[in-house]
């Protein structure tokens, strides 16, 4: 009974956050639609180069969050919830400090001449200031969103993210066509949304603080950062895996290709990101029942099966109606990137699908698979370095490498669950 509840309960769990990701995604599509008609193909590729600049920006903010939804979910199966209170005012503390110290780092580059800026030919300061602001909400913000994962507060988790993108959407259009900001206003609704998801966060976990744990510090600053470290490594490749084909793009190509190749891997990560609702719903229960020394494959598989036939119809939809999502999302001027448009759903495919090996491997403490990651990293960089004559062989790298990489990984995990069973 209590298996079928697991299963039963994933897929309810899945089903929730899949809804509020599909809000998500259709706010971002609209974003993105709005964004590229309102800025042309050069400045959009100049707004979506920020974006991930910010992602991988994140990526400590999102280390800590794994953390935090891994200790939450611990202390939740224990019936602990004073130290979930306390593991909530500790780490507010700390990761305000890590997003003070980053707010700094940009403001510095945006007042000096810098590597960065020749890289990406990004020259304005006011977007690193900006970038500066927007790490510092990145890095409290998950403290709130890890909780309500951990508590297993879904819903909760869902509305955190939906008022996000709502009200980066709504933003977009005060700032970017109201004041006329451009770049400035687009990057700038970033640091609305979340400021305003952090604090709709806080309240709706609120009620923790009926609860309190005097005795001793449930979790020290080694402890939670001990395990923040595979974390964000895990976290920081898969950024770079994400990414990388983007900022070589934006480096090698002209600004108008830059922009309509950014056009290309937003369409592509918009429909296959969809199911990245499931990694989300898997991470806490896999943490919970590996705690409690419960089998944790079936929700694995259980995972990767809907993860995959999610994916598929998103490929299948890439495949066969390029024109329409092009012309509903950025218009006519981007329609020269039908034919990329066509395969580029295929070519992250097996990244959708490592996202949801990586938060497995996470959660049962396993984690062989980042050597391999980052192997594969170099192998990418170095590969896109030489090759990128046009966006197909840009994509056709991307395609196998990720593949290699999670080929790579799944056998890896098997040999560490072999080795555990044998009590090596």
């Amino acid at each position: 009974m209590a298996g079928m509840e697991g299963k039963d309960s994933l897929v309810r769990d899945s089903f929730i956050l899949f809804s509020a990701s599909s809000l998500v995604n259709l706010s971002n599509f609209v974003f993105h639609s709005f964004a590229s008609r309102l800025l042309g193909p050069e400045s959009y590729g100049v707004l979506v180069t920020l974006l991930a600049v910010i992602v991988i920006v994140a990526m400590p903010s999102l280390a800590l969050q794994m953390t935090i939804v891994k200790k939450t979910s611990i202390f939740r199966a224990h019936g602990k919830f004073g130290s979930i209170e306390k593991l909530f005012r500790l780490t507010s503390v700390w990761f305000l400090v890590i997003g003070t110290a980053c707010m700094l780092v940009f403001t510095a580059i945006g007042m000096n001449n810098s590597a960065i800026k020749e890289f990406f030919h990004i020259q304005d300061p006011a977007l690193y200031y900006i970038l500066g602001a927007i790490s510092l909400i990145m890095l409290v913000l998950p403290v709130v969103r890890g909780i309500l994962q951990g508590m297993q507060n879904f819903i909760g988790l869902g509305i955190s993210l939906v008022t996000d993108a709502v009200i980066r959407l709504a933003f977009l259009y005060v700032f970017v066509n109201w004041f006329s900001w451009g770049v400035r206003g687009a990057v700038s609704t970033t640091l609305a949304g979340g400021l305003t998801s952090y604090i709709l966060g806080f309240f709706l976990i609120a009620y923790i603080f009926r609860f309190k744990e005097d005795e001793g510090e449930v979790v020290t600053k080694t402890e939670l950062f001990s395990y923040a470290r595979p974390v964000f490594f895990s976290m920081l490749g898969f950024a770079l895996l994400s990414y990388i084909d983007v900022f070589t793009v934006k480096h090698f190509f002209n600004s108008n290709d830059a922009g309509l190749y950014s056009a290309t891997s937003m369409i592509g990560k918009a429909f296959l990101y969809f199911p990245s609702a499931i990694a989300m719903t898997l991470f806490p229960k896999v943490s919970e029942s590996h705690e409690l020394n419960r089998g944790t494959k079936a929700l694995l598989y259980r995972s990767l099966g809907l993860t995959a036939a999610i994916s598929i119809a998103g490929v299948v939809f890439c495949y066969f109606f390029p024109r329409v999502i092009i012309g509903i999302m950025f218009g006519e001027k981007f329609y020269a990137i039908e034919g990329i448009v066509r395969l580029f759903g295929a070519a992250i495919f097996p990244l959708v699908l490592f996202n949801v090996v990586i938060n497995y491997a996470l959660a049962v403490h396993r984690y062989a698979f980042i050597y391999i990651m980052f192997g594969g990293i170099l192998l990418y960089a170095a590969l896109l370095w030489f090759f990128h004559r046009d966006f197909y062989q840009v994509i056709s790298v991307l395609f196998g490498v990720t593949l290699t990489i999670l080929i790579l990984t799944i056998l890896s995990l098997k040999g560490e669950a072999k080795t555990v069973e044998n009590g090596v």
